[in-house]
């Protein structure tokens, strides 16, 4: 007996049976802690991916919001290994219903300090449905829990291990590719005083700003205000000749901020020049081949009677508007005088009609003298086709009804509505319109019946393309439109107290301006303008126009 308790035979074969549980349970633990970890990858990749749908929409629009969920929802996504028998693999996808994979919060702010947990008191403080105000995206997903192999040593019983993660993401944009040019939100306060600029969203939305012309003028040395115009700094240099080069189409090495632009002082009053080769206007630096050469607008109709020389018995007409003696002359039939309460303030018939003011023009809520902003959208569209396309006796005059019947073959204020509510076009509109049918090719017959011949203005240019072949007009598909430009849109009068000289202002926007008239001075001892219609605005209900200047693109900052 003392011999077998002795013998050490079979030791090894004993305490392997005695450890064999507590092997079996490490590697099902081990086991068990890969598929945690797969679960956990995959649940992340889907929070990940959720939060970067969305938060690409949230760009302030009154819309983001929406557009985010129906973003989400597109984004399918799968996690392995919670079951041990069934639902190897569960597809995840979003839906704003309770008891989804996802639960999701529009957030206006989050901690400066990653190690701060986004709790749910601070949901509750920041969470918002305003799109215009959601900034961030929490996005928290956890699908069924994980159903262990191993055994509660205490219950021998399988557990299930809730998993969890959470992933938050913004949208960071940047305009790049445009003019270094800010302008001062018109529409910032109403009649009453009372800041209304973050109603410019809707505003465009709601198409409040349809049809209504803007004068920007050059802010001097007050502080701007509503109506105004000035420069962003640019990368590179800042030498008024480049400055310029850039109004006329060449490329601005700097992208500017979505959020946050840094002013520049100064009036570079050279611009002027260089934004109308875009009408095939070419004076000053552009008056010869010399440096960089600008390419005019396909349509440069801008309500210039070109220049008469040779015998007026065989008119030798030159569409040229350009330095020397050879410059047409811009009139001003179609351009109203605020302080006179009319148009034609010459009272003379110029024989050329540009697009025209809106039939109420005001100085903005506060804004500076020269800058202007129509009312609503009415304008004389008729007396604009009256002037460049219709022969007199050809067709019925408006008020008839042979007018409102005529040939949809006929330039025509009503084959170029917006849509079919019958709203009145904007000038922008109608100049897609000229483009899309050639009319600008069209000289008005009804001229100066003192000048044998007259043909008065065509809208195609002659000018760029006569002094240089480079200036010739591009009509690929491809194109860029030179009588659009992009610009910042800031809030002036509310960050008023940054002062003057270089300022880091928060841009309201970023729009897109339609150029309706070159930069001209229409009367004496009046400054000019660049006049314009404002057609896209980033954010909700953009049209598309800001595309080729916007980078919009959602990062993970949690």
């Amino acid at each position: 007996m003392k011999r077998l308790f002795r013998s050490e035979d079979g030791f090894v074969l004993i305490f392997s049976i005695l450890v064999l549980p507590i092997f079996f349970g490490f590697v099902l633990l081990i086991i068990d802690v890969g598929r945690g970890n797969n679960a956990h990858a995959d649940l992340q990749a889907s929070a990940d991916a959720i939060a970067l749908a969305g938060a690409r929409e949230l760009d302030g629009g009154v819309t983001s919001i929406p557009r985010a969920k129906e973003a989400m929802g597109k984004v399918v996504n799968s996690v392995s290994m919670l079951g041990i028998n069934t639902d190897t693999e569960i597809r995840l996808t979003y839906e704003d219903t309770p008891g989804n994979e996802f639960f999701v919060a529009f957030l206006t702010d989050i901690p400066p300090d990653d190690a701060t947990l986004i709790d749910q008191d601070w949901i509750s403080a920041t969470s918002t449905n305003d799109g215009t105000a959601a900034q961030f995206i929490y996005v928290r997903a956890q699908s069924r829990n994980l159903e262990s192999f191993s055994f509660n040593p205490v219950t021998y019983l399988r557990e299930e291990v809730p998993i969890a993660v959470y992933a938050v993401a913004k949208t960071v944009s940047a305009a790049c590719k445009i003019p270094p040019i800010y302008i001062c939100n018109p529409f910032e306060y109403d009649s009453d005083g009372e800041y209304v600029g973050d109603q410019l969203q809707a505003r465009y939305d709601a198409g409040d700003l349809h049809g209504r012309m803007l004068r920007l003028h050059m802010s001097g040395n007050q502080t701007e205000s509503p109506g105004n115009f000035s420069f962003l700094q640019v990368d590179g240099s800042s030498g008024a000749s480049a400055i310029s080069d850039m109004f006329a189409g060449a490329s601005n090495p700097t992208c500017y901020d979505a959020g946050l632009v840094t002013t520049a002082p100064g009036a570079k009053t050279s611009i002027g020049a260089a934004i109308n080769t875009r009408f095939d206007m070419y004076a000053g630096n552009y008056s010869n081949s010399s440096g960089y050469v600008p390419r005019p607008a396909l349509n440069v109709r801008k309500g210039a009677l070109p220049d008469l020389s040779g015998n007026t018995n065989n008119p030798n007409f030159d569409d040229c508007v350009a330095s020397g003696n050879n410059t047409a002359v811009l009139g001003d039939d179609h351009v109203w005088d605020i302080d006179a309460g009319r148009f034609n303030d010459n009272e003379t018939d110029d024989f050329s009609y540009g697009f025209p003011d809106n039939l109420a023009m005001s100085a903005p809520n506060e804004g500076l003298p020269g800058g202007a902003i129509g009312a609503n959208d009415q304008w004389d569209i008729y007396t604009y086709f009256e002037k460049n396309y219709w022969t007199a006796g050809s067709i019925p005059r408006p008020g008839t009804t042979e007018y409102d019947n005529v040939s949809p073959g006929q330039p025509h204020p009503k084959n170029v509505l917006s849509s079919n509510t019958g709203r009145l076009p904007s000038r922008y509109d109608v100049y897609l319109a000229e483009l899309e049918n050639g009319w600008y090719n069209i000289g008005r017959a009804e001229g100066d019946p003192s000048v044998a011949g007259m043909t008065g203005e065509i809208g195609s240019p002659a000018c760029g393309a006569s002094m240089n072949p480079q200036r010739t007009p591009d009509t690929s598909p491809t194109a860029d439109d030179r009588r659009l430009i992009v610009g910042a849109l800031i809030d002036c009068k509310s960050q008023s107290g940054e002062g003057g000289g270089i300022n880091n202002y928060v841009v309201n926007s970023y729009v897109a301006m339609f150029l309706t008239r070159p930069v001209y001075s229409y009367a004496p001892s009046v400054d000019p303008t660049i006049d314009i219609e404002i057609v896209d605005v980033t954010g909700s209900g953009s049209n598309g126009t800001l595309d080729t200047f916007i980078r919009n693109e959602s990062i993970l900052v949690r």
